[in-house]
């Protein structure tokens, strides 16, 4: 079986998004709103990881046209 290329629910995602003229980093838990918005892409993707090891789910990216890169997968790591 081919690994999931899309957000289960639960899943963390990252997109960049622009407002009110400036570049954003937005975090979202799969499929809810909004959580988050930070300036820094790397700050973002940090948090979106660490996250993603507390909750023991993945972390994506958002990328062009609904494609995600997977960040890490954090299902079935050990505390």
């Amino acid at each position: 079986m081919l690994p999931r290329k899309t957000p289960e629910d639960g899943d963390i995602v990252v997109r960049r998004e622009t407002r009110k003229g400036k570049t954003v980093f937005v975090l979202r838990t799969a499929p809810g709103p909004d959580q988050y918005v930070i300036d820094n892409r790397d700050e973002c993707v940090a948090q979106a990881v660490t996250f993603a090891e507390i909750e023991r789910v993945r972390a994506w990216v958002s990328g062009d046209r609904d494609r995600f890169i997977l960040l890490n997968d954090c299902r079935t790591r050990r505390r």
